[in-house]
């Protein structure tokens, strides 16, 4: 049976609650002055960074030297930010952080042998307040990075975006030999849909297929808006049967889904090019692979896949 989870809202006026814990006689006073101290180095460390994930491995290291535990979890649904330093098992104390103007997330610590004492609660709960607004600081920063990287109307990646990963991702692939495949897809016939049913309509239709492709793709932080209504899913680890697999799943997905728009129900199909790095290939090479590979599937009669295999060698286009 899994522990239970203590379950805290901490309404942060911090003034209120910093004062509320130095009124508290019952703890020691060797106590307070080292929780005093850290309030105090906390105060100064966590301001050296604004990256979530540095600032709760500070926090985590800090706390740990007055609080023993085992892991901390951080979550914030509203930015789709998870985060989990440790173990996460055994006995749990969570805290909802929570301002007069900012949700801030979730908070959990855990142990695996001794549940908290109320003592060791109360000291938490002290620290915490050093937190928040780091915290608040790094979430708007990780908002504004992510807006840059983001296409505004359909929430993938931009080209910006793309870049980046999949640098990241051909690095990945190269250092430790493992396939990369590349899925580049169009929406058949999406003129029609802005022309008969108008811009709002083929507006909701792409904002709909991006959820629809990001819901049924396990890489769905690797999709990515390359033009109008053509976009790129990069598959990391996934050769060309796992890549053909993918694209089927995504192809008959878009096809059996029904997109309703003011009482319209919209017929939306999905062409695909696939591509599957080679030996020594170049990111705009495995591009252009795709690209030839997507023109083929319009060409078959669109609502379909080839992968660039199928195709006459296109490798080292240069």
């Amino acid at each position: 049976m899994a522990a239970p989870l203590t379950a805290r809202i901490l309404d942060f006026d911090t003034n209120k609650l910093t004062s509320a814990y130095s009124r508290n006689p019952s703890k020691k006073t060797d106590t307070r002055r080292s929780v005093s101290r850290l309030i105090t180095r906390l105060s100064t460390v966590l301001q050296t960074s604004i990256e979530l994930a540095e600032i709760l491995h500070i926090f985590n290291d800090e706390v740990r030297q007055i609080v023993p535990f085992d892991g901390i979890a951080y979550q914030h649904q509203a930015s789709r930010y998870e985060y989990a330093i440790g173990k996460t098992n055994g006995h749990s104390t969570s805290y909802r952080l929570q301002t007069p103007d900012d949700f801030l997330g979730e908070l959990s610590f855990h142990r695996n042998k001794a549940r908290f004492a109320e003592a060791e609660l109360e000291t938490i709960e002290r620290l915490i307040v050093s937190l928040i607004y780091p915290l608040r600081n790094g979430l708007r920063y990780q908002e504004a990075v992510k807006s840059a990287l983001t296409d505004a109307l359909t929430g993938a990646g931009n080209r910006i975006s793309m870049e980046n990963v999949m640098a990241r991702e051909f690095d990945l692939a190269s250092r430790y030999h493992q396939p990369l495949s590349i899925l580049m897809l169009d929406l058949d016939y999406f003129k029609n849909v802005n022309d008969q049913y108008g811009h709002a309509a083929g507006d909701y239709v792409l904002k709909s297929v991006v959820h629809s492709l990001q819901a049924a793709s396990r890489c769905a932080d690797m999709t990515f808006r390359y033009g109008g209504e053509e976009f790129v899913i990069l598959l990391n680890k996934t050769d060309i049967a796992g890549t053909q697999i993918t694209a089927e799943r995504l192809r008959s997905t878009i096809e059996n889904l029904s997109f309703n728009f003011e009482g319209n129900n919209i017929p939306v199909t999905i062409s695909i090019g696939a591509a599957t790095l080679r030996l020594g290939e170049s990111k705009e090479e495995l591009l252009i692979r795709a690209d030839k590979a997507l023109y083929r599937s319009k060409e078959k009669g669109r609502n379909c896949i080839t992968h660039a295999e199928e195709l006459p060698d296109t490798a080292h286009v240069h």
